[in-house]
């Protein structure tokens, strides 16, 4: 039903946790995990996990547009009726990956992607950055958002370049498709004529995977140096702010983090 699509360097801290927490859902039936040049422990993280549904490959350096081209072809090998987005800092709790995966299997035909949260942690993964931090903006929807569960259409497509690539059907972008009738009129039967994509929607989930984009992610800081954009994404004055934090119940973090 669902292929995961993975791409990663130097994510040796979280990207054993990430895939083991999205190797849990049966419904996940293949994975395609592709390392761009790890210098540090990632491949080794990757190779620990005995699991069939995992096609790994090493594709060695590439720059931001050979990101995006790597998606691209994520995407072409994909033929599942949907694929989840899962990056190596990007790690779901057990409960809220199922609620994503329940409204996966709920969405009418018109349903392109869904909307869901995310956690950002800062300083440790006990802590996390308020609402308000959060600029994303997707239709009526603002704050900590991301777009990780689509629906595999022809047509669809990957452009841009890292960090700001895209999916897109027919010159559209997803994420400026309008919200699902359904959720604006609870019981209503969407009545679209889905040959034209101008009929497709999106459908917001609320439920989240924890972020650990702004934590050291990588073993060794020399790694993390070679990483594109990757210290930037420390976030180092919210140490100075811990009182602008929110805590992290230790239940509600995913169980392989859980100490």
């Amino acid at each position: 039903m669902i292929t995961l699509h993975t791409v990663v360097k130097n994510e040796e801290r979280f990207i054993k946790q990430a895939l083991s927490a999205a190797l849990s859902c049966n419904e996940v039936k293949r994975v395609l995990v592709w390392d761009t040049g790890s210098t540090d422990k990632t491949v080794e993280e990757i190779l620990s996990l005995a699991d069939k549904r995992i096609e790994f490959q090493q594709k060695g350096k590439v720059d931001r547009k050979g990101l995006v081209q790597l998606r691209k072809q994520q995407l072409e090998m994909t033929k599942t009726p949907w694929f989840l987005l899962v990056d190596g800092d990007e790690i779901w709790p057990e409960k809220n990956l199922k609620k994503l995966i329940s409204a996966i299997k709920q969405s009418g035909p018109e349903t392109i992607a869904l909307v869901n949260k995310t956690r950002n942690v800062v300083g440790d993964i006990y802590h996390y950055l308020p609402e308000p931090e959060g600029h994303y903006q997707i239709d009526q929807w603002k704050g900590h958002l991301n777009i990780r569960a689509i629906r595999n259409l022809s047509g669809l497509t990957v452009k841009g370049e890292y960090p700001n690539e895209w999916y897109e059907l027919h010159d559209k972008k997803i994420q400026n498709f309008s919200i699902c009738s359904n959720q604006e009129s609870p019981g209503r039967t969407a009545r679209r004529f889905l040959d034209r994509y101008q009929d497709f929607c999106l459908q917001f989930v609320d439920t989240w995977y924890l972020h650990t984009t702004h934590l050291k992610r990588s073993g060794n800081w020399l790694s993390e140096l070679l990483t594109i954009d990757r210290l930037k994404k420390h976030k180092w004055f919210y140490r100075l702010k811990g009182n602008q934090l929110l805590k992290m119940g230790k239940f509600e973090l995913p169980k392989l983090l859980q100490t």
